[in-house]
Protein backbone atom coordinates (compact mmCIF):
# COMPACT_ATOMS: atom_id res chain seq x y z
CA UNK A 1 0.00 0.00 0.00
CA UNK A 2 1.43 3.25 -1.11
CA UNK A 3 0.76 6.28 1.26
CA UNK A 4 1.03 9.87 -0.57
CA UNK A 5 0.59 13.51 1.16
CA UNK A 6 0.26 16.97 -0.96
CA UNK A 7 0.41 19.49 1.34
CA UNK A 8 0.60 23.12 -0.81
CA UNK A 9 -0.09 26.83 0.71
CA UNK A 10 -0.23 25.59 4.59
CA UNK A 11 0.66 28.51 6.78
CA UNK A 12 1.93 26.82 10.35
CA UNK A 13 2.43 29.57 12.88
CA UNK A 14 3.23 29.68 16.41
CA UNK A 15 6.12 28.47 18.55
CA UNK A 16 7.40 25.08 18.37
CA UNK A 17 9.73 22.90 20.39
CA UNK A 18 12.68 22.63 18.39
CA UNK A 19 15.98 24.38 18.32
CA UNK A 20 17.09 23.90 14.66
CA UNK A 21 20.50 22.52 13.70
CA UNK A 22 21.92 20.09 11.48
CA UNK A 23 19.31 17.00 11.02
CA UNK A 24 20.46 13.67 11.87
CA UNK A 25 20.91 10.73 9.67
CA UNK A 26 21.93 12.12 6.45
CA UNK A 27 23.46 10.13 3.44
CA UNK A 28 27.22 8.73 3.93
CA UNK A 29 27.75 9.81 0.03
CA UNK A 30 27.13 13.47 0.55
CA UNK A 31 29.28 14.96 -1.61
CA UNK A 32 29.24 17.68 -3.11
CA UNK A 33 27.73 19.24 -0.02
CA UNK A 34 28.10 21.91 2.69
CA UNK A 35 28.82 20.66 5.96
CA UNK A 36 29.06 23.44 8.89
CA UNK A 37 30.33 21.30 11.92
CA UNK A 38 30.84 22.70 15.18
CA UNK A 39 32.10 24.01 17.48
CA UNK A 40 32.53 27.17 15.99
CA UNK A 41 30.02 30.10 13.93
CA UNK A 42 29.92 30.77 10.46
CA UNK A 43 28.05 33.42 8.18
CA UNK A 44 24.75 32.28 6.22
CA UNK A 45 24.60 29.36 3.83
CA UNK A 46 23.02 29.89 0.17
CA UNK A 47 22.89 27.38 -2.38
CA UNK A 48 22.32 28.58 -6.22
CA UNK A 49 23.28 25.19 -7.47
CA UNK A 50 23.36 21.48 -7.42
CA UNK A 51 24.26 19.70 -3.86
CA UNK A 52 23.44 16.60 -2.61
CA UNK A 53 22.82 18.04 1.08
CA UNK A 54 23.45 20.86 3.77
CA UNK A 55 24.59 19.95 7.32
CA UNK A 56 24.81 21.91 10.32
CA UNK A 57 25.82 20.18 13.22
CA UNK A 58 28.06 19.60 16.52
CA UNK A 59 27.22 23.19 18.19
CA UNK A 60 28.02 25.17 15.49
CA UNK A 61 26.47 28.82 15.13
CA UNK A 62 25.14 29.86 11.74
CA UNK A 63 24.15 33.76 12.02
CA UNK A 64 22.22 34.05 8.85
CA UNK A 65 19.69 32.26 6.96
CA UNK A 66 20.46 28.89 5.11
CA UNK A 67 19.12 29.31 2.07
CA UNK A 68 18.59 26.63 -1.64
CA UNK A 69 17.79 29.81 -3.65
CA UNK A 70 15.58 29.81 -6.79
CA UNK A 71 17.81 27.47 -9.21
CA UNK A 72 19.39 25.26 -6.59
CA UNK A 73 18.77 22.04 -6.38
CA UNK A 74 19.82 19.84 -3.20
CA UNK A 75 19.76 15.73 -3.70
CA UNK A 76 19.86 15.62 -7.37
CA UNK A 77 23.73 15.14 -8.06
CA UNK A 78 23.43 11.13 -7.62
CA UNK A 79 21.26 9.24 -5.42
CA UNK A 80 18.98 11.18 -3.31
CA UNK A 81 20.35 11.68 0.33
CA UNK A 82 18.69 10.62 3.36
CA UNK A 83 17.55 14.46 4.20
CA UNK A 84 17.98 17.82 2.02
CA UNK A 85 18.74 20.47 4.49
CA UNK A 86 19.94 18.89 8.27
CA UNK A 87 20.35 20.99 11.87
CA UNK A 88 21.85 18.64 14.72
CA UNK A 89 22.62 19.98 17.79
CA UNK A 90 23.32 23.57 16.52
CA UNK A 91 22.02 27.06 16.19
CA UNK A 92 20.65 28.69 12.91
CA UNK A 93 20.29 32.51 14.12
CA UNK A 94 18.13 33.02 11.22
CA UNK A 95 15.83 30.73 8.74
CA UNK A 96 16.13 27.84 6.85
CA UNK A 97 14.28 28.66 3.42
CA UNK A 98 13.65 26.72 0.60
CA UNK A 99 13.29 28.52 -2.94
CA UNK A 100 14.20 25.94 -4.82
CA UNK A 101 14.34 21.84 -5.13
CA UNK A 102 14.79 19.73 -2.43
CA UNK A 103 14.97 15.82 -3.42
CA UNK A 104 15.34 13.10 -0.90
CA UNK A 105 14.20 9.60 0.79
CA UNK A 106 14.55 11.07 4.19
CA UNK A 107 13.16 14.54 5.77
CA UNK A 108 13.71 17.42 3.09
CA UNK A 109 14.42 19.67 5.99
CA UNK A 110 14.89 18.04 9.68
CA UNK A 111 15.75 19.82 12.68
CA UNK A 112 16.74 17.84 15.35
CA UNK A 113 18.77 17.57 19.12
CA UNK A 114 19.46 20.19 20.82
CA UNK A 115 19.02 22.66 18.18
CA UNK A 116 17.86 26.30 17.85
CA UNK A 117 16.21 27.77 15.06
CA UNK A 118 15.57 31.90 15.50
CA UNK A 119 13.73 32.90 12.00
CA UNK A 120 11.40 29.71 12.00
CA UNK A 121 11.13 27.12 8.16
CA UNK A 122 9.89 28.30 5.20
CA UNK A 123 9.70 26.76 1.95
CA UNK A 124 8.41 28.51 -1.31
CA UNK A 125 9.84 25.82 -3.55
CA UNK A 126 9.75 22.28 -4.07
CA UNK A 127 9.91 19.48 -1.64
CA UNK A 128 9.86 15.82 -2.54
CA UNK A 129 10.40 12.93 0.02
CA UNK A 130 10.17 9.51 -1.52
CA UNK A 131 10.32 6.89 1.33
CA UNK A 132 10.54 3.97 -0.74
CA UNK A 133 8.30 0.47 -0.54
CA UNK A 134 10.00 -0.38 2.10
CA UNK A 135 10.32 2.73 4.47
CA UNK A 136 8.56 3.66 7.54
CA UNK A 137 6.92 7.17 8.16
CA UNK A 138 8.22 9.30 6.21
CA UNK A 139 8.25 13.54 6.62
CA UNK A 140 8.94 16.49 4.70
CA UNK A 141 9.60 18.99 7.16
CA UNK A 142 10.33 17.10 10.86
CA UNK A 143 11.55 19.10 13.97
CA UNK A 144 12.23 17.16 16.30
CA UNK A 145 13.34 17.90 20.54
CA UNK A 146 14.33 21.22 19.15
CA UNK A 147 13.98 24.79 20.42
CA UNK A 148 12.25 27.18 17.51
CA UNK A 149 10.89 30.36 16.79
CA UNK A 150 9.26 32.19 13.83
CA UNK A 151 6.84 29.02 12.53
CA UNK A 152 6.63 26.82 10.24
CA UNK A 153 5.72 28.30 6.88
CA UNK A 154 4.84 26.63 3.24
CA UNK A 155 3.78 28.50 0.05
CA UNK A 156 5.47 25.86 -1.88
CA UNK A 157 4.62 22.25 -2.96
CA UNK A 158 5.59 19.30 -0.71
CA UNK A 159 4.89 15.81 -1.51
CA UNK A 160 5.81 12.88 0.79
CA UNK A 161 5.27 9.37 -0.12
CA UNK A 162 6.13 6.32 2.05
CA UNK A 163 5.50 3.01 1.61
CA UNK A 164 4.35 0.78 4.79
CA UNK A 165 4.24 4.16 7.47
CA UNK A 166 2.70 7.49 7.36
CA UNK A 167 3.76 10.40 4.81
CA UNK A 168 3.58 13.80 6.79
CA UNK A 169 4.29 16.60 5.19
CA UNK A 170 4.61 18.92 8.18
CA UNK A 171 5.82 16.73 11.23
CA UNK A 172 6.89 18.72 14.81
CA UNK A 173 7.29 16.77 17.72
CA UNK A 174 8.66 16.08 21.07
CA UNK A 175 12.36 15.01 22.29
CA UNK A 176 14.80 13.03 19.94
CA UNK A 177 16.83 10.61 22.08
CA UNK A 178 17.26 8.28 18.91
CA UNK A 179 17.95 10.31 16.70
CA UNK A 180 21.59 10.16 15.51
CA UNK A 181 23.89 13.35 14.53
CA UNK A 182 24.86 13.75 10.75
CA UNK A 183 27.36 11.69 9.40
CA UNK A 184 30.57 13.32 7.43
CA UNK A 185 30.19 12.68 3.40
CA UNK A 186 32.91 9.84 2.22
CA UNK A 187 35.01 11.74 -0.47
Amino acid sequence: MRRWFVLKGLLLTGSALAVGSASGGTALACNPSVIVSGPGSSGGISNNGDIDCVVVKDHAVVNGDVTNEPGGTIGATGSPQQTGIAVHDATINGAIVNRGVISTTGPAISVTGKSAVTGGIQNDGDATVNGGSAAGNARGISVTGASMTGGITNTGTIIVTSGKGRAVGIGVGGSSPSATPPQEPQQ
